[in-house]
This record gives structure tokens, C-alpha cells and sequence, in this order.
């Protein structure tokens, strides 16, 4: 691998690993160690969703997990106290997956602190920098994309 190629690499790798420890403890701080992040996740599917909640099938592919994978994790999230699960009274076989009150508060910490993070990057890229930064990011986004969609 060239130069280039190599600070490339050592830039992603060190930037994925570097933000998921920040989120980790991010998450860990919002819930004293009680949710996981796929956990949070799966919660941030749900809220997204607003007051009319989502249905099992609608997290597992938004989230592109399995459908035994989001039910399982519906269920520990249920037993504690973030999510409640309801039958739809249009068809009693779909069930649709509601944030409780706890459920809430987490969600709404969640995307505080991820704006938090998000506005201290802001800050930190001086303003003649910020088109350079957005087009090498949507470059990258668009071959990870592109990439996700032939791996498929």
C-alpha cells in the first residue's frame, strides 16, 4: 500500500474505533450500563417513529437485523421497561413496539448527546474547511453505499 493508502486506512480505522468508544461511553453515562448499543439502537428506531411506534418488521429492516435478532431484543428491552409491545387493532398479528415513558428519556438523552458531538465537530473544522470535509464525506458515504448495495 502507497502513503496515501496507508494514512487513509490508519484515518478510518482510527475514526470508527475512536467513535464508537465515544458513543459507548456516551451510552454507558445516559444508562448507567443498562443498554447496549444495539439496544439504543433498536430505541432510536422506535422513537423515530414518534407516538405511532413500529412494528417488528419495520425495525428489522430499518436496522437490517433479523426479525428473531429485533424480537429478541424487543423483549429484553420490554423486561427493562423501555419498550411495550402492543397488538395493532387493524390486524391483531402485527404488533407494534411503543417507547414507555424510560424508553423516552433514553431516546431523548441519546439524540442530546449525539447533537452535543455532532456540534463540537462542527466547531472544530475551521469554516474554509466545512465544503472540503462535506464532499470527501458524502464521497466516502457514497462508496460504502455503493459497496453495501453489491456485497447484497
Amino acid at each position: 500500500m502507497d502513503a496515501l493508502g496507508n494514512e487513509l486506512n490508519r484515518l478510518l480505522v482510527g475514526t470508527y474505533r475512536a467513535a464508537g468508544k465515544i458513543e459507548a461511553i456516551m451510552l454507558d453515562d445516559l444508562s448507567g450500563g443498562k443498554l447496549s448499543l444495539s439496544e439504543m439502537r433498536l430505541i432510536e428506531c422506535v422513537g423515530s417513529g414518534r407516538r405511532r411506534g413500529r412494528t417488528v418488521t419495520e425495525i428489522s429492516q430499518e436496522l437490517d437485523i433479523t426479525l428473531p435478532s429485533v424480537t429478541s431484543m424487543v423483549n429484553r428491552l420490554a423486561n427493562k421497561g423501555y419498550v411495550a409491545k402492543e397488538r395493532a387493532c387493524e390486524d391483531g398479528r402485527r404488533v407494534i413496539i411503543r417507547l414507555t415513558e424510560a424508553g423516552y428519556q433514553a431516546y431523548v438523552g441519546y439524540l442530546f448527546a449525539q447533537r452535543k458531538m455532532i456540534n463540537a465537530v462542527r466547531t472544530s473544522i475551521p469554516a474554509e474547511d466545512v465544503a472540503v470535509v462535506l464532499r470527501a464525506l458524502k464521497a466516502l458515504n457514497g462508496f460504502f453505499s455503493e459497496k453495501m448495495e453489491e456485497l447484497k
